[in-house]
């Protein structure tokens, strides 16, 4: 690469390291965390509001089923548009460490699991297991505190949904 590609003087040659590294320092001041996210933030946004399109969207008096999915995701489109153009001051992406990929990755599981095992042992069993495995497998809180925490949260959040609300939430098998 010539250095004269650089707005240097011709014939005078960079290494091919001093011009990736150059290449990389632009990138990276371009490529920060806030805008990672703020891109990431349209991208979810554009893609609720096109799958939000076979939803009725009612009027503004009487809004429809996509009314409010519609909002949501022109919000998430402004604030992440906002957090890209803002995004300068923050750090690059690549300083990023994952420290916490245990615990993402322990939350993932749970997800996966609460998604294909939901139906079948209902909320209650469900929130138990996936609760008890977080705050005492992940988290490692005594023992107590995970017995209070689990069945206080998955009990109590089956409580206020199915009884107060009366959202209808899956039994399971067992009925409970």
């Amino acid at each position: 690469m010539l250095f004269a590609e650089r707005g240097g003087t011709a014939g005078n040659r960079v290494s091919p390291f001093f011009g990736r590294w150059v290449e990389r320092q632009r990138e990276d001041k371009f490529m920060t965390i806030d805008r990672l996210s703020g891109a990431f933030l349209v991208l979810l946004g554009l893609f609720v509001a096109w799958e939000r399109r076979v939803l009725p969207l009612g009027t503004q008096s009487q809004p429809g089923p996509g009314y409010f999915p519609l909002l949501l995701a022109i919000l998430l489109m402004i604030l992440g548009s906002i957090l890209m153009f803002q995004g300068k001051a923050s750090k690059n992406w690549r300083s990023l460490q994952w420290s916490e990929s245990r615990h993402a990755l322990a939350i993932m599981g749970c997800s996966v699991f609460v998604t294909a095992f939901l139906e079948s042992l209902g909320y209650r069993v469900s929130m138990i297991l996936v609760l008890g495995f977080l705050f005492l497998g992940v988290e490692r809180l005594k023992l107590w505190m995970t017995l209070i925490l689990t069945l206080g949260l998955a009990l109590g959040s089956f409580w206020v949904f199915d009884t107060l609300l009366k959202v209808p939430l899956p039994r399971g098998a067992w009925g409970f």
